[in-house]
């Protein structure tokens, strides 16, 4: 065999080692790089994911296409690092997830060398050659990095339009005062925390704020989405609202807190939406309120432990299965019911008779009575919306960071 024949069997050994590896990249980046995830912001999980990927691919395919790096890095890597920047991501810590990645895959290729060529005279050519290439991309892509990571930032921190208000914002939220003439916006009063994204978010707060007539405080975060409060200053007459009058554009999202009272209450809000925001991403619908998901926003801290939670209570019942969604469906109205199989019929358009049996069918699949495991199915039944309302197990996966313990600003 050539040497191009010995590297072009490392390149397929690692790939088909790469589910297993990239769990051991997305493992190790969560172990030595935790300030990357201080702000569990699922846009930057999403774009961590993507340039994972992309990294593994590219590698694997110059490894066997003349070895030649690449001018830049790709555009999926590049976007995480724009998006890092965004976030105020520490430039270092955004090169150290690099360090970690590379490091975890060239252990790979070691041990993929070590299985698939035991002789060392064959071995050590295969790795120098690898090894030299591995290294020139992974300097070429870091200096990209770089530079979109500092365009990016000087961009949005020093040049945006709202670098000003941002900065009082950050330093409201850690419990600095500040000046209420500066930042344009009542500190005392009814406080609603809010994220915007999608098509229109800047309509959408327009809708927002003429609907309530309320004043309005925000600044833009990770990829075009807007995040701030809207606020009922002190003394005027009216009471909270629902939203049920307002009708977003098409294709945008809003995620709300509570409604809270004073600066306290502006901190407290902000941090409901942002966590009822990485819920709503998975839900998709229109609008999120964080009373509605805060079970689902507690448990993404640890989306592993709530698929493995789902899976165990649900047994046969979780999947895509035509009978097991009609039984999920059942099951839910009869819990929502009281369980009252009369009602749940009524709720469900069937004969009591209907229900009754896919409940008996339900305690033949689990193995056990519905009663003795009620709450466990109920809580299970609830976060399994999670997982059959995204589009694909992925989608999940790439939710799967650190609990939230700061602020997206």
């Amino acid at each position: 065999m050539t040497l191009e024949d010995d590297l072009r069997m490392l390149a397929q050994g690692v790939e088909a080692r790469l589910p297993a590896l990239t769990e051991t990249i997305v493992r190790r980046l969560r172990e030595e790089v935790p300030e990357f995830y201080k702000l569990d912001d699922p846009v930057l999980g999403d774009a961590e994911s993507d340039a994972i990927a992309a990294s593994l691919r590219d590698i694997l395919d110059g490894l066997v296409e003349g070895r030649t790096p690449p001018e830049q890095a790709s555009d999926r890597i590049l976007r995480e690092a724009r998006l890092a920047a965004q976030a105020d991501i520490d430039l270092h810590a955004l090169l150290r997830t690099s360090r970690v990645g590379q490091a975890a895959t060239w252990d790979c290729f070691l041990e993929v060398a070590d299985e698939l060529l035991p002789d060392a005279g064959q071995r050590l050519p295969v790795l120098r050659h690898a090894s030299q290439y591995h290294f020139a991309w992974n300097d070429r892509v870091a200096a990209s990095i770089i530079d979109a990571y500092q365009k990016e930032r000087n961009a949005f921190y020093f040049h945006g339009r709202d670098r000003k208000r941002r900065a009082l914002v950050r330093d409201l939220l850690a419990g600095i005062p500040v000046d209420e003439a500066a930042l344009g916006y009542s500190l005392r009063g009814r406080h609603l925390g809010i994220v915007v994204w999608g098509d229109a978010p800047e309509a959408a707060l327009k809708q927002l704020t003429n609907t309530l007539g309320w004043q309005s405080l925000t600044v833009t975060g990770t990829a075009g989405t807007v995040l701030g409060w809207i606020g009922r200053p002190a003394g005027k007459a009216s009471g909270d609202d629902d939203l049920s009058r307002l009708s977003l554009p098409s294709g945008t999202h809003l995620a709300c807190g509570e409604y809270m009272n004073d600066v306290e209450g502006m901190r407290l809000t902000h941090r409901q939406a942002w966590q009822a925001y990485r819920v709503a991403r998975i839900k998709g619908q229109p609008i999120t309120w964080y009373r509605k998901v805060a079970l689902e926003a507690l448990v993404l801290r640890d989306l592993p432990a709530v698929r493995s939670f789902v899976r165990q209570e649900l047994g046969p019942l979780y999947g895509p299965g035509e009978r097991a969604v009609v039984l999920r469906e059942t099951l839910r109205a009869y819990f929502a019911s009281g369980q009252n199989a009369a009602s749940a019929a009524a709720v469900i358009g069937v004969h009591e008779r209907t229900v009754a049996y896919r409940l008996r069918s339900v305690e033949k699949w689990l193995g056990t009575s519905i009663t003795s495991v009620r709450d466990e199915l109920s809580v299970a039944l609830r976060l399994s919306e999670l997982f059959q309302g995204a589009t694909e197990e992925r989608d999940l996966t790439l939710q799967e960071e650190q609990a939230f313990d700061g602020s997206p600003l």
